[in-house]
């Protein structure tokens, strides 16, 4: 009887022992996990464009004008440029001399100073047509230069232009006046220095009275 009792709670206990164990097993194996609270989203910086800088407009440096060159002798025709004073209104200098020839009187005939470098100059006069018949003068010829044009000078638009003509007009009983900033002899090519108190002798041709001589007398106005 005592064995049996024994047995018994023996039993028991173990059943307990079991039942406990088992127990916690079943709490071990189903730990409820613990809620972990969701970060709140940090919400995106709104990002602004940043301004384009527009690079500022670098200022332009306006040119240098490049000086006009003193027009050539081949350049001479139509060239708006004067050179050497060529083309200045200024007086005529007291040169005193007259020369004669046929229905002609020629006088205060003068050159413009100038050196061989500068390749340029001009010879003005007064011509007198005494006779009953007008003339024409055609060309001329000096051995100080290489060539020998007839030139006008004028005003167009506020600007002096020199341009040769095919001739010079001396009415009958009348008189022409070649000055600075008119009608001269264009002296181009200087084969020599023409220095003030030298004087060159130039040859006129006239379409009636044909060859005439003059010298003129060099002068720095």
């Amino acid at each position: 009887m005592v064995r049996r009792v024994i047995r018994s709670y023996r039993t028991i206990a173990l059943w307990i022992v079991a039942t406990s164990l088992l127990f916690s097993v079943a709490c071990a194996g189903g730990t409820t996990p613990t809620p972990t609270a969701a970060s709140s989203p940090t919400p995106a910086a709104a990002v602004q464009p940043s301004p384009t800088t527009v690079p500022s407009p670098t200022p332009t440096t306006p040119p240098t004008p490049t000086p006009v060159p003193t027009p050539t002798p081949s350049a001479m025709h139509g060239t708006p440029t004067m050179g050497h004073g060529m083309g200045m209104g200024m007086a005529t200098p007291p040169v005193q001399n007259e020369f004669r020839e046929g229905p002609f009187i020629l006088r205060n005939v003068w050159a413009r100073a100038a050196t061989q470098a500068d390749g340029l100059s001009a010879v003005y006069m007064v011509i007198e047509n005494t006779g009953d018949q007008p003339d024409r003068l055609l060309h001329a010829h000096c051995d100080a230069a290489q060539t020998v044009e007839l030139h006008e000078t004028r005003m167009e638009g506020g600007v002096m232009k020199m341009q040769p003509v095919d001739g010079i007009d001396v009415p009958a009983k009348g008189t022409v006046e070649l000055k600075p900033g008119g009608l001269h002899v264009m002296l181009i090519g200087l084969t020599r220095d023409l220095n003030p108190g030298d004087t060159i002798e130039v040859e006129l041709h006239f379409e009636q009275a044909g060859h005439v001589h003059v010298e003129a007398t060099v002068v720095k106005p």
